[in-house]
Formats: C-alpha cells, sequence, structure tokens
C-alpha cells in the first residue's frame, strides 16, 4: 500500500500554511510561492488545490472563522476549488454573525429580567466570550493584519465582527446594572468594551507577547474572569465563592 497521501488528505495542511503566511505578511504581501513553501509544495502543486490568491485567502479566513468546515471526504476530485470572491466572504461573515450574536449565555442573560446568581450568569457569559476569542484567534490575527491594506476587511472586523458582540454585551451589563445585580458603572457601553479587550488581550493578544505566551489558556481565563468578576458584582453576590 502507497503511503502517498491524497490532495483531500493534505488540504488541511495548505489552509493552516496560508494562515500562517497571510497573518504573518498581509494579503497585499503574501505571495503564493510563500504558502506553497510553508506547505512544503511546489507553487504548481498549490494552484492545483485553489485557483488564486484570493481564493486561498477567502478559504483561510472561512476556515479560521468556522464558517465552513471543509469536510476532506466530501471534496472529492474538484480541485483547483473556486470559492466565492472577498466581497461575498464578507457578506457571509456578516450574516454568520447576526445569526450567532448574541449566542449561548448571554442570549439566555438578555432574554432573562433578572438573575438567580449574577456571579456565575457573568463568569459563564464571560468565559464563552473567552472561548470564542480562543477559537476564532487565527481568523481574527489574520483579518487584523490585512485589515491595514483592506478597508473593507477593517469593516468586517470592527462593524460587522466586534460591534454586534460589544452591542450585546452592553444591554446585558446596562440591564444588569439597572436591576443591582451588577455594579453601576460611568457608561455600560465602555464598561462593555473593557470586559470584550480584557478578555481578547488574554485570550488571544497574549500570544503575541514573549511574556504573555507563556502563561496557559486556563490561568489566562481564570484570571481575566476573576478580575472581572470582581470589578463588576457587589461584594454580597461574591459571598461564599473561592
Amino acid at each position: 500500500m502507497s503511503g502517498k497521501r491524497t490532495a483531500q488528505e493534505r488540504f488541511p495542511e495548505v489552509i493552516a500554511a496560508a494562515v500562517r503566511v497571510f497573518t504573518h505578511e498581509g494579503y497585499r504581501a503574501a505571495r503564493m510561492s510563500d504558502v506553497a513553501r510553508e506547505a512544503g509544495l511546489s507553487e504548481a502543486a498549490l494552484y492545483r488545490y485553489v485557483d488564486s490568491k484570493e481564493g486561498l485567502f477567502v478559504l483561510a479566513i472561512r476556515h479560521a472563522l468556522l464558517l465552513a468546515d471543509m469536510p476532506t471526504e466530501e471534496l472529492g476530485e474538484h480541485f483547483p476549488l473556486t470559492p466565492p470572491s472577498l466581497a461575498e466572504m464578507i457578506g457571509e461573515a456578516r450574516e454568520f454573525v447576526a445569526v450567532e450574536v448574541p449566542f449561548g449565555s448571554l442570549a439566555a442573560a438578555l432574554g432573562q429580567p433578572a438573575a438567580e446568581d449574577p456571579a456565575a450568569e457573568l463568569e459563564t457569559v464571560m468565559r464563552e466570550l473567552f472561548a470564542l476569542e480562543t477559537q476564532t484567534r487565527e481568523a481574527a490575527d489574520m483579518i487584523e493584519r490585512s485589515a491595514r491594506e483592506l478597508p473593507e476587511l477593517a469593516d468586517l472586523l470592527n462593524v460587522g465582527l466586534r460591534r454586534p458582540v460589544l452591542a450585546a454585551l452592553t444591554e446585558y451589563l446596562g440591564s444588569r446594572a439597572r436591576s443591582g445585580a451588577l455594579r453601576a458603572t460611568p457608561d455600560a457601553a465602555v464598561t462593555a468594551r473593557l470586559v470584550l479587550e480584557t478578555l481578547t488581550w488574554f485570550a488571544r493578544h497574549r500570544h503575541w507577547d514573549p511574556d504573555g505566551a507563556a502563561i496557559s489558556a486556563d490561568l489566562a481565563a481564570d484570571t481575566a474572569v476573576d478580575a472581572l468578576l470582581h470589578a463588576l458584582v457587589p461584594h454580597a453576590y461574591l459571598e461564599g465563592r473561592p
């Protein structure tokens, strides 16, 4: 039996290599030859997978954002792939966010007028946000790097992705502060940004800091969540917690 792997089997490695190159170089400077070298392929072999740099970039973002799982067993022999355009992918990402935000415990909290255990509720919301930032780290890093060159990506990142999360978090923090379940702060929207940026740094940006990269994911999550809980939850609701 031959040990040679099929194109379908190698495809996830090609996409992973594209993510690394686009994150490091940005869209404009990255070349197909750079991705091919990173993936251990010839440039000609790379073009057998996807027919353009824009197409490869779109596939990398879609994969990293989990917009498409791309099961390799269903790809068949349909290489080279012709993904949607960058503009179409941006529209797809916006639709994805519109459906997914608010999500999980944040959506559940927004649907409840009061919290039985404000500290537990806020902790669950923040840990889910931390997990989301961790899960989409590669995509966010790649988009942030290329957004310097592509205004439409900057708009996707700031308006299409971050703004819906901040809006939902602002509504949640404001409603819980009005009920007394959380501390009243000078401005709910600014507080929401503080929460999200703190979680983002510990989930994502610590990897770009030589010292921060040494912090484990569990310790990063525990530290950020603990600090924010003690900043936002009245002392009475924290009594008895570890």
